[in-house]
């Protein structure tokens, strides 16, 4: 039975599963200030720099289409990362979502380590908290109106083990719902390092794309040649120079 003090006091699993939450929060800022800076690179001095040298149809919808691309992909990078730093409401429900079932293989290799002597269950946690609590509330009120020193004693007891009981059902439940919540926040932050990687190659082909539109090939201009032929003097013969047509 753990007692009053120790059940109110911080527990050090909540507290490192919320530092652990912050660095993964921290890490998706990272991304986002990445993102933010090659959106910002792009818009810079570039689109100056190119806009002067596109001198066709051709390369005007290269560059715009490489630019839109390139904004793309760090916009979408932002976006997707705004999930892991959005606020989430986590509850013992969640432990049954399809993308917690890693977690729930963890529970599965030692329960006892994750409900304590509770069973299993998140909804019989659920049930046993507000029992416990319950019970705990109703013993005090009883103790409030005795005055028989007897019953009092034994009220006592009786109502200091059911605190005891229920801070730790109530400390066993935050300790579930601070791994969810953190598993939630770990799952997200995956999508956001996998779909951020292809959000940078979209950003890459975009630039690359943009820059380069200035410098496609052009075809060459036929060469028009002029021949020219000096006309002879009267009665003589006409001359054919040595290089007739010109260039």
């Amino acid at each position: 039975m753990t007692s009053p003090a120790e059940a109110a006091a911080p527990d050090p699993a909540v507290q490192a599963l919320h530092a652990s939450v912050a660095d993964m929060r921290g890490t998706a800022r990272w991304i986002t200030g990445a993102a933010a800076g090659v959106g910002g690179l792009v818009l810079a001095g570039g689109p100056l720099a190119v806009v002067s040298k596109l001198d066709d149809c051709g390369d005007v919808v290269a560059a715009v289409g490489g630019l839109l691309l390139a904004l793309a992909g760090a916009a979408w990078t932002v976006w997707r990362t705004s999930d892991v730093l959005a606020p989430r409401v986590s509850t013992l429900d969640d432990l049954q979502k399809p993308e917690l079932s890693g977690l729930r293989g963890l529970i599965a290799r030692d329960p006892a380590a994750f409900y304590g002597p509770f069973t299993p269950d998140p909804a019989a946690l659920q049930r046993e908290w507000r029992l416990r609590s319950r019970i705990s509330i109703n013993l005090e009120a009883r103790l409030a109106r005795e005055s028989d020193p007897e019953r009092r004693r034994i009220l006592e007891h009786e109502s200091a083990a059911a605190r005891s009981n229920a801070l730790l059902a109530q400390r066993t439940r935050q300790r579930l719902l601070a791994w969810i919540h953190a598993w939630q926040v770990r799952q997200a932050l995956r999508r956001t390092r996998r779909e951020a990687l292809l959000a940078s190659l979209a950003v890459l082909a975009g630039g690359s794309l943009f820059f380069t539109a200035p410098l496609d090939n052009k075809e060459t201009p036929p060469v028009l040649r002029v021949c020219i032929v000096t006309p002879a003097p009267t009665g003589g013969t006409a001359t054919i120079p040595a290089d007739a047509c010109g260039g």
